[in-house]
């Protein structure tokens, strides 16, 4: 009987050890990540994470576990029938009795199992770097950020509106190799035609985009960056959880400049605002109103059951957005209208009964199909009387986690993609061979609006339309990599768990 549990409670550990070993191995391979921080904020903020992905995660697993363990049990058979192999016990003499202890070698086995797993996973998941980056200090934020709560900025007394369209995974890549992506043929064929007519800042003298650095990107690393010109860290010593009524708090974000300059913010997303701490951000930086799943469900827009993809797809978030944006347009302040997409989220993207499917491969296909809605949005938003006091800005939030849909070549770096339509005239503006992040969308934003910045710098981020330098520029990416991955005093005292008025003492 002894050895029966034994033997359980061994193959319950050698179990758990494929688990965890097949867990890391589908988030490595299917999911991109800077550092640890993304995957410990991400765990964190997990709430309304799409079924879709654990669905795939869990089938991944469990595909791969029955897998492993018939062929265990097959080669242990064939070994037996070629080799004639025969159990063998092994015994030890205590008061001339004879005990076997081949029960308890199989303990200590299973054991050593799990903790190869263990280091397997620990060295994988770059362990080490992390705990010598929360003890490796950077005076960056101390050196270079500037303040926006003490920056002046100002605008015409006739503002402009905002449309900014956050597209999920949205880079480059996906464009023609003749337009500066990689594709022999573009999944957004209708975008790249939109590039001749529209401002686009680019890295190369093609089209190009933004970088990314550690803490932007993921989703809302990437939306904090772009609004607020600041990596998304955890915070590492401080302990700082992102709770509802301090996250970011000592940050002077996009929604809260447009908010005190008069303007209404607003955000739409087919999915659960809660994921992320993005309700937590938006509400407490600006005081967003929030047009999400659960809203869709409240006002009986889809059934109190639908569930598609992330909630509900981006084939009825740009209807919903025409009937919202038809309203506010009425009103007299001027508004901020966010969206958030996801279709073209992995695994392999979300593809609708509407989309044509031109290429092999489904996640093309999804790309192609969010190009088409997107360029049906602006069509719409152009036929507007709105439209021509109206700023549309379109961005990826990161480049796509799906990591082998992407592959650069030695001499192509990946970006996130940028369009800006309808914006403010400026002349004399370098639009080309630019070094930039993500970071350096919050201050360009601003000024694409006609809002003026003093100094054209904005936490971390620079105005691209001005003469300025990017941080990028001035100390190359590598360096404000190895930045970002640091600790940050200034950053876990001033601005994850202060307050304006620590900021300006």
């Amino acid at each position: 009987m002894k050895q029966v549990i034994i033997r359980i409670i061994s193959s319950l550990i050698i179990a758990i050890s494929l688990i965890l070993v097949l867990i890391y191995t589908y988030v490595d391979k299917n999911i991109t990540w800077s550092s640890l921080d993304q995957l410990i904020y991400s765990i964190h903020n997990s709430e309304g994470t799409s079924n879709e992905v654990i669905k795939t995660g869990l089938f991944f697993v469990i595909k791969y576990f029955a897998i492993v363990v018939l062929a265990y049990y097959l080669l242990r058979f064939i070994a037996k029938k070629i080799f004639n192999t025969k159990k063998t016990n092994i015994y030890i003499k205590i008061n001339n009795k004879k005990i076997s202890i081949s029960p308890l070698n199989k303990i200590v086995k299973s054991f050593l199992i799990l903790l190869l797993a263990f280091i397997y996973i620990f060295l994988g998941l770059g362990v080490i770097d992390y705990v010598k980056n929360i003890f490796d200090r950077s005076t960056i934020f101390e050196e270079e950020y500037v303040d926006p709560r003490s920056t002046k900025i100002t605008f015409d007394d006739e503002k402009r509106n905002l449309i900014f369209i956050y597209v999920e995974s949205l880079e480059n890549s996906a464009l023609s190799e003749a337009s500066g992506g990689l594709q022999q043929e573009s999944y957004l064929q209708n975008l790249e035609k939109l590039f001749e007519e529209n401002v686009n800042f680019s890295n190369t003298d093609n089209i190009g985009g933004a970088y990314v650095l550690p803490g932007t990107t993921w989703t809302a690393g990437g939306l904090v960056a772009q609004t607020a010109g600041i990596p998304l860290k955890t915070g590492k010593i401080s302990g700082n959880s992102y709770s509802s009524d301090n996250f970011l708090s000592g940050t002077y974000t996009l929604g809260d400049v447009l908010k005190d300059n008069g303007y209404k913010n607003y955000l739409m997303l087919g999915s659960d605002a809660n994921f992320g701490g993005r309700r937590y951000y938006f509400e407490q930086h600006g005081e967003y109103e929030l047009f999400d799943y659960n809203w869709a469900i409240n006002e009986k827009l889809i059934p109190e059951d639908y569930e598609v993809w992330w909630g509900y797809e981006d084939l009825k978030l740009y209807d919903f957005a025409k009937n919202i944006l038809s309203e506010i347009s009425e009103n007299e302040e001027p508004f901020n209208f966010s969206i958030l997409t996801a279709d073209t989220h992995f695994p392999d993207g979300y593809v609708d009964d509407t989309c044509e499917r031109n290429f092999s491969i489904n996640y093309a296909n999804s790309y192609a199909c969010a190009d088409a809605k997107l360029n049906d949005f602006i069509n719409w938003v152009k036929e507007q009387d709105f439209y021509d006091n109206t700023t549309i800005i379109i961005t990826g939030d990161h480049l796509t986690m799906q990591e082998d849909l992407f592959v650069p070549t030695a001499n192509y770096n990946r970006t996130v993609f940028n369009m800006i339509i309808n914006g403010h005239e400026y002349e004399n503006v370098n639009y080309k061979n630019r070094q930039f992040n993500t970071m350096d969308i919050y201050p360009t934003t601003i000024a694409a609006l006609g809002g003026s910045i003093e100094g054209d710098r904005l936490g971390l981020g620079t105005n691209l339309y001005s003469d300025k330098q990017t941080l990028q520029e001035k100390f190359g990416f590598d360096y404000l990599y190895d930045q970002m991955l640091k600790n940050s005093d200034f950053y876990n005292h001033n601005i994850l768990e202060g307050d304006y008025i620590t900021l300006n003492n």
